[in-house]
């Protein structure tokens, strides 16, 4: 069996144009700007502030990896995740409770999928093709039903494992986003590859400029679109996968088949007022494809673009008129 994997990389790009041009003809229009860089949640993490110092919010995101990521042995979740049951940190309490309360209104993106992802590996060093019976037995483990919370104690029942993946980047950026707040902060971009940021007023007054990789052409781009302060999260299966029998396998799974969704979508980007949320629904979403798709985009609090397999771009009312296609072989689809 031939495997090859691609390393993960942005699936999102933030463009700042209009601020980089400003700051190369007069520099005191971002008198300020300081950038910070981590690994961090098994990505490249960059806080670029305004009026504050960015150490501070990379130092909290790289606080909360050591509680969250579950690839970690000495984290808080790889603790409970093997013992099966334990004391609650504040934080991972918070976030837990958070993702669990959104998966029981859209339930494709559940976080105790943890024992499927383990078994798969697709993110790791060797990934592998399991047996449909090693599947059924790691799928028997999964449900939000399993994850029980009492005061500040967690009890993960039926061997349930914990699998953050498709919420911690977004819960992250929130706790990020508080950090701002208190340091009062004039603007930040905190991006973390597929989840990001957007805090504050630019300082040229002007909204920021997103741009959507292409998710079929590496390094260019499908779309961009403004916005103002806002949390815009993307998910797509291009980014992170391996081959193997011809066959690509990628790393977010369908959780009523134990196995990597083969979703008629590409690329799923959310747009709201909460980073958790923006995380976990662009991946619902993703799974879901175009059959729940119109349904998604009436959802309140969120804006929704999604690309489908022909280059359909479907957008809500809310951002569709911000938007402009950048691949000349997309075009507004209809649902």
């Amino acid at each position: 069996m031939r495997i090859r994997r691609k390393t993960a990389g942005a699936i999102m790009s933030i463009c700042l144009a209009c601020i980089l041009t400003v700051s190369c003809a007069d520099s005191s229009s971002v008198r300020g700007y300081t950038e910070n860089t981590v690994f961090a949640m098994d990505a490249s993490c960059t806080a670029r502030v305004w009026g504050a110092e960015p150490g501070q919010v990379t130092d909290e995101i790289r606080r909360l990896d050591k509680e969250l990521d579950c690839h970690k042995s000495d984290s808080d979740l790889s603790k409970l995740n093997s013992s099966g049951q334990g004391e609650l940190s504040k934080d991972l309490k918070e976030f837990l409770e958070a993702s669990a309360a959104l998966t029981k209104s859209y339930p494709s993106a559940d976080m105790t999928i943890g024992a499927v992802t383990r078994l798969w590996n697709v993110t790791g060093e060797s990934p592998t093709v399991p047996s449909d019976r090693e599947i059924e037995t790691a799928l028997a483990t999964c449900g939000i039903e399993n994850m029980r919370i009492s005061g500040n104690s967690c009890t993960l029942e039926n061997g349930s494992q914990i699998d953050p993946g498709a919420a911690a980047k977004g819960f992250a950026l929130d706790k990020a986003r508080e950090k701002l707040e208190n340091m009062k902060a004039q603007c930040a971009v905190v991006t973390m590859g597929s989840s990001t940021l957007l805090y504050g007023k630019k300082p040229d007054g002007k909204d920021f400029s997103v741009a959507v990789r292409d998710p079929d052409q590496s390094g260019s781009h499908a779309l961009k679109f403004t916005c103002g302060e806002c949390f815009v999260s993307t998910s797509g299966g291009y980014e992170r996968f391996f081959e193997a029998g011809g066959k690509r396998y990628i790393h977010i799974f369908d959780k009523t088949t134990g196995k990597p969704v083969q979703s008629d979508l590409t690329s799923v980007t959310v747009i709201c007022k909460n980073g958790l949320m923006s995380d976990q629904l662009s991946t619902a979403i993703f799974i879901d494809g175009k059959a729940k798709l119109k349904e998604y985009m009436q959802t309140p609090q969120i804006d929704v673009i999604a690309i489908d397999q022909k280059g359909n771009i479907y957008a809500s009312d809310g951002i569709k008129d911000k938007i402009t296609i950048e691949n000349k072989n997309c075009s507004f689809g209809q649902l």
